[in-house]
């Protein structure tokens, strides 16, 4: 006799990216502030993570315009998280690039990407 075998076939979406668009201008100041809650809306320790974040022409692109480093970014313990980068660091031609931002749980070396879309620089009028 054989055992019958029984096949259940099932999907998981391993992702956990959130999308978020920017707008911002070009030549001026940066500074975007989030703020991270878990799945139970409590606020996520930021402070046991290492954060960056990459805008690029093109998603597969080799080549960033922008890189933001751990620190480019302030955190805390209670979920508060701020992205910056100075007038003189947003100096990049105007258009509409692509980004996404990554952790690494320091704990781990867990990787996870955790935001990422458009990230459209609009012309400055005043120089």
């Amino acid at each position: 006799m054989v055992p019958s075998k029984r096949l259940i076939m099932a999907d998981v979406n391993l992702i956990v990216k959130e999308t978020l668009n920017i707008t911002c201008m070009k030549n001026d100041s940066f500074v975007l502030d989030m703020d991270w809650k878990d799945a139970s809306d409590n606020p996520i320790d930021l402070t046991a993570y290492t954060f960056k974040a990459q805008v690029k022409r093109a998603k597969a692109s080799n080549d960033s315009i922008l890189t933001f480093s751990d620190s480019d970014f302030t955190k805390d313990a209670s979920g508060n998280l701020t992205m910056t980068k100075s007038a003189a660091e947003m100096h990049i031609e105007a258009g509409v690039y692509y980004y996404d931002l990554q952790t690494t749980k320091t704990l781990t070396g867990a990787i996870s990407t955790w935001l990422g879309g458009t990230f459209t620089i609009q012309e400055d009028v005043t120089i």
